[in-house]
């Protein structure tokens, strides 16, 4: 086992050097200047110059990005627009020029949207999704199975941005049944908070639950043919504490995997979901940053995504050798 999370942490290094390798090289090869977009339209040519040494885009991009990488293990000073040093600690995600903070000030500040969101989105995935997909197994071919798989199916084929915004129109300014989307700390109005996120979840989390609902049944037909459970049956277990205990175990697995993978997407940025939404989170930011081509914020936002994603599918890992047995973590 130690062997096997040093391995899988060193793995985690790499993917993430590589993706902000990558990140760094797509957005320094982008036709507008950074320079330019920081000082302003009404700097000549003199001050862009002065505001492009400050800012450290002199240097070549090797050098800009050795930079950026020793900042996130050691810490780095960096220049303000006007020459102002600032000190940026570790993890140092870079100084976002276009909302004049840290980086990583600029992505803490949001992340508790972010959250909070993902949290009820994942609520509705396991009560929902996998939830629907193991009673429509265990009913399979009757009434109840077809219900399901056909409000499965719509889930599946809905988009985000179609679904969020009608029912936004109905649900909040037609209707007033839900409050109008946007974030209040728990700490504040514990009601206002559940409130104001309560459509947001929901649409994430049904369109999510979909794919999820599908799996979980063929899972579940698939594992209730195993001989085991079958054996079980025979032994005079009643169906239900059968699919409980074994095969429910059994089908478990993937579905572990693919949500490992959800979660770290989830907390990495529900970009479209926080744009519909008007809700200011870390996938807003994102999408914001793109916008604006501020560079230290999409690689930092890119590399808080990767992050969570890479911890999480690694998480599922271990949990899925713990569900069975026949894994090893070689």
């Amino acid at each position: 086992m130690p062997l096997y999370l040093l391995r899988r942490a060193l793995q985690a290094v790499v993917v993430l050097l590589a993706i902000s390798a990558t990140a760094f090289a797509l957005f320094y090869a982008a036709p507008s200047d950074p320079a330019v977009i920081a000082c302003g339209p009404k700097c000549d040519a003199s001050q862009i110059a002065a505001v492009r040494d400050s800012m450290g885009l002199d240097k070549t991009i090797l050098a800009q990005y050795a930079d950026y990488v020793r900042g996130l293990f050691a810490g780095r000073t960096i220049n303000d627009v006007d020459g102002t040093p600032i000190a940026c600690d570790a993890p140092c995600l870079g100084y976002s020029y276009a909302l004049h903070e840290p980086v990583r000030a600029a992505i803490t500040s949001r992340f508790p949207v972010t959250l909070s969101l993902a949290g009820g989105a994942l609520a509705v995935i396991v009560v929902f999704g996998i939830g629907a997909g193991f009673l429509s197994a265990l009913r399979r071919g009757r009434l109840t199975d077809r219900l399901l798989s056909g409000f499965t199916l719509v889930g599946a084929s809905v988009q985000i941005y179609f679904l969020g915004y009608a029912l936004q129109y109905f649900l909040v300014y037609r209707t007033g049944w839900f409050a109008l989307p946007g974030y209040t700390s728990p700490g504040d109005d514990i009601g206002a908070w559940v409130a104001g996120l309560l459509l947001p979840c929901l649409v994430l989390g049904f369109v999510n639950a979909a794919v999820f609902a599908r799996l979980s049944r063929a899972q579940m037909l698939e594992v209730m043919h195993e001989g085991y459970v079958r054996t079980a049956r025979g032994k005079g277990l009643s169906p239900l504490r059968a699919h409980l205990k074994y095969t429910s175990r059994g089908a478990a697995a993937p579905l572990v995997q693919l949500l490992g993978l959800e979660v770290g997407a989830l907390l990495g940025g529900a970009f479209i979901t926080e744009t519909v939404f008007g809700l200011s989170g870390v996938g807003k930011l994102a999408v914001d940053a793109v916008v604006q081509n501020d560079l230290p914020t999409v690689v930092g936002t890119v590399l808080l995504a990767a992050f969570f994603v890479v911890v999480f599918v690694a998480l599922a890992d271990l949990v899925v050798a713990w569900l069975d047995p026949r894994v090893r973590l070689a």
